[in-house]
């Protein structure tokens, strides 16, 4: 008599193609009060990768933002200083250079974003998706301290080239916010779903990775040492900045307190360069601990005593 038991290899095969959402383990997210926004949007950009960059996305995807970001700083360094040269702006060629990587680094992350279709996935959003803004006060209050000591002993001697130097902290804010903190940052956060891990490993590696995209600019004629500085506190910065993308879903909001704690060092250029060190050091160290604090785990039951956080909900 025939058995009227399905084949084993069929059942098998139906207990490894689990649900793609329920695969998604968001206990360690939900116990470290990532907001649930950020968390769904996590899901959309998982569901979104099947299909696309081969058959290693997030690999790909990774590898791609940093090509993104270390083409900018070298292509838009060349080519502001080509333009500076043939328009007779010898001795603003450093600062068109910069202003070229900016402009290029803008045009790389709005293309990938609009390539990808993830500016909300990514953070992107309305002031609907933000949440537990109060979080920002911190790092805002940090960006205004070092705007200030840079602003003490700013050079008014020269308008044209404070005025090129204007744009760039806000379009810097724009394109490495876009690239790191939301691409890159959440093709990693997306593997820690699916590995069931928390968030902070993504955070740090994804902060590594950033600070170290700065090292390129000792290809273009930077000191070995300042480039080296600039490692450490862009990898600190993107500790900081990561949580709080997580508890926030702001990242409009993140770009600007970006840009505006950019704002001394690139209207100061090479003046006083020493003590805006010192100032941006100290700020970004607190800015990581600041982060890592944000994301430490808390009991279900202890959410609710805790300030600047918002209840978690579950996914739809």
């Amino acid at each position: 008599m025939a058995s009227t038991q399905p084949p084993v290899r069929e059942r098998a095969t139906s207990q490894r193609r689990p649900d793609r959402n329920s695969a998604l383990q968001t206990r360690e997210f939900e116990e470290r009060r990532v907001a649930p926004e950020r968390v769904r949007a996590l899901v959309r950009v998982e569901e979104a990768l099947t299909g696309r960059l081969g058959h290693r996305p997030r690999l790909y995807g990774t590898l791609i933002v940093i090509g993104a970001f270390v083409s900018a700083i070298v292509l838009g360094t060349l080519l502001g200083r080509i333009v500076a040269t043939a328009v007779g702006l010898d001795d603003l060629r450093g600062t068109m250079g910069g202003l070229g990587t900016e402009l290029v680094g803008v045009a790389f992350a709005a293309g990938l974003l609009s390539r990808l279709g993830w500016w909300r996935e990514v953070g992107f959003g309305g002031p609907s998706t933000w949440r537990s803004l109060r979080l920002l006060i911190f790092p805002a209050l940090l960006a205004v301290v070092a705007l200030v000591g840079g602003l003490v002993s700013l050079d008014l001697s020269d308008p044209a080239r404070l005025a090129l130097r204007l744009p760039g902290p806000f379009l810097t804010g724009f394109f490495e916010e876009g690239l790191a903190r939301g691409i890159l940052l959440s093709l990693l956060l997306v593997a820690a779903l699916r590995g069931g891990r928390g968030p902070i490993g993504a955070v740090v590696i994804s902060a590594v990775v950033f600070g170290l995209m700065h090292v390129v600019g000792v290809i273009l004629g930077k000191e070995l040492l300042p480039a080296l500085v600039q490692v450490l506190t862009a990898t600190l910065f993107g500790i900081g900045f990561g949580a709080l993308l997580l508890r926030t879903n702001a990242l409009w909001l993140l770009a600007g307190v970006h840009a505006l704690g950019n704002l001394p060092s690139e209207l100061q250029g090479e003046n006083d360069v020493e003590a805006l060190t010192i100032i941006f050091l100290l700020s970004e160290l607190l800015l990581a601990v600041y982060g890592l604090f944000l994301l430490r785990r808390v009991k279900s039951g202890d959410q609710a005593a805790v300030v600047g956080t918002d209840e978690v909900e579950p996914l739809e």
